[in-house]
């Protein structure tokens, strides 16, 4: 769900049993740790492929995030003259 220009709200829903317990261990953890943060990007990479994640505020860990990004440019089709 896009919130703003550069803020969307990213719901992670388990597709199987695998990921409904990756999902469980994360929450007793508590940690947001960077396994976490990748879903989140891959999230993020369907809804806009050039955005960079920038931060997250959790509003149902570790389901449900608001993420803040940024659009990159690629430059890599520019030569040096």
């Amino acid at each position: 769900m896009r919130i703003s220009s550069t803020t969307v709200r990213i719901e992670l829903i388990p597709e199987d049993n695998a990921e409904k317990l990756i999902l469980q261990e994360l929450a007793q953890d508590s940690t947001d740790d960077l396994g976490l943060t990748k879903l989140f990007e891959n999230g993020l990479a369907i809804y806009q492929p050039q955005a960079k994640l920038i931060t997250k505020t959790f509003m149902d860990f570790p389901r449900v995030a608001l993420c803040n990004f940024q659009l990159v440019t690629n430059f890599s089709a520019i030569q040096s003259v």
